[in-house]
């Protein structure tokens, strides 16, 4: 049987026992510790690109019989770390270059979520259904759950993480209980920790000047509008600079 026949099989067909998922996650958690250069604990904080790989390893191996590796001749693989990514914990993409058939996929793990969620939880953190002690067992979550994407994408070509068909995968192969992942997003933690929101009048210094605006959006800067005759027209009306500005700088008032 072809390797991508034996993936549907297995994620179609297999469904495991709590302990023994339980034993399996503990066990890719032990290994990927040991066999880092770059990990210095569960609760890391620095990570690398060959981390992130390690981990896809490890589940694949522990869960997937190592098929996905086998398909990587077939499926161009990569994976990157993004700062940038401050709403979701992970992302799959699928593309193909101009003129080939040839389809190229990553996987992209937001490391502002990762790392800054256990700066200081004020809350549980859980990844698909399940709470994270650590920032490993929130890696390994959010890994999985892609992978799940991984699997739908190469077998059926599209993959939605809302549909039955995702979650009875995630369910019956990696005991996933929940879809979406409870993650400390920087606009959480700007309301929570900061006492900041959208829409909030603050106030700022920028190359000298005192500054009085609205925060207009949260990542891990706020965008503020301070009203001004040389900014950008808005839909109020009104004419706005913006300013990128950190969240430990702005003040309310």
């Amino acid at each position: 049987m072809e390797p991508l026949e034996r993936l549907r099989s297995l994620v179609e067909e297999r469904e495991l026992g709590p302990d023994v998922i339980d034993a399996r996650r503990r066990e890719i958690h032990r290994r990927v510790l040991e066999g880092s250069a770059h990990l210095d604990g569960a609760d890391f904080t620095r990570i690398s690109p060959r981390d992130l790989e390690a981990v896809f390893d490890a589940i694949d191996e522990g869960f997937f019989e190592g098929l996905l590796r086998e398909q990587e001749p077939r499926a161009r693989l990569r994976f990157r770390l993004s700062p940038r990514m401050t709403s979701v914990g992970g992302k799959t993409t699928a593309w193909r270059l101009r003129g080939s058939e040839q389809r190229h996929y990553e996987i992209a793990v937001s490391t502002t979520l990762l790392l800054d969620t256990f700066e200081a939880p004020s809350r549980e953190v859980s990844v698909v259904g399940l709470p994270c002690p650590d920032r490993l067992s929130a890696l390994q979550g959010i890994v999985e759950h892609e992978l799940v994407h991984l699997v739908e994408m190469w077998l059926w070509e599209r993959s939605s993480c809302a549909k039955p068909r995702f979650q009875g995968i995630a369910r019956r192969l990696l005991g996933h209980t929940d879809h979406r992942h409870r993650l400390v997003t920087p606009r959480e933690r700007a309301t929570q920790q900061l006492g900041l929101a959208v829409g909030q009048r603050v106030a700022f210094d920028f190359e000298g000047k005192h500054q009085v605006g609205v925060v207009n959006r949260i990542t891990r800067r706020a965008t503020v509008l301070v009203e001004s005759r040389r900014g950008q027209p808005y839909s109020d009306g009104k004419r706005y600079l913006k300013f990128y500005v950190p969240l430990e700088a702005l003040k309310a008032v």
